[in-house]
């Protein structure tokens, strides 16, 4: 793990883009990243993709695959991988 790349406790379900966000800290930037609740379902390995995302389940999905998601962020920020807002966004194909 790069300890130049801190990632806060802090992440919230966006209810009205259906998507988690949460915060890294690389070399005292505040950046901050995005995962859809479909990507979400997809890492979780959840096979009801389908259901209806609420605040509980995302940020119980987000929580159990965390280690995944912040190892995945941290990739994309190394890479400097922004979205034209600055954000970076954890998509999966």
């Amino acid at each position: 793990m790069n300890q130049s790349i801190i990632f806060s406790d802090n992440e919230y379900y966006n209810s009205d883009l259906q998507q988690v966000e949460f915060q890294a800290q690389c070399q005292g930037r505040l950046i901050q990243c995005v995962i859809s609740w479909i990507a979400l379902s997809s890492l979780d390995q959840q096979n009801d993709s389908d259901a209806q995302a609420n605040e509980k389940s995302a940020l119980t999905r987000f929580d159990n695959a965390r280690f995944d998601i912040e190892d995945l962020a941290e990739e994309l920020i190394n890479q400097q991988d922004f979205n034209e807002d600055g954000k970076i966004y954890l998509a999966f194909d």
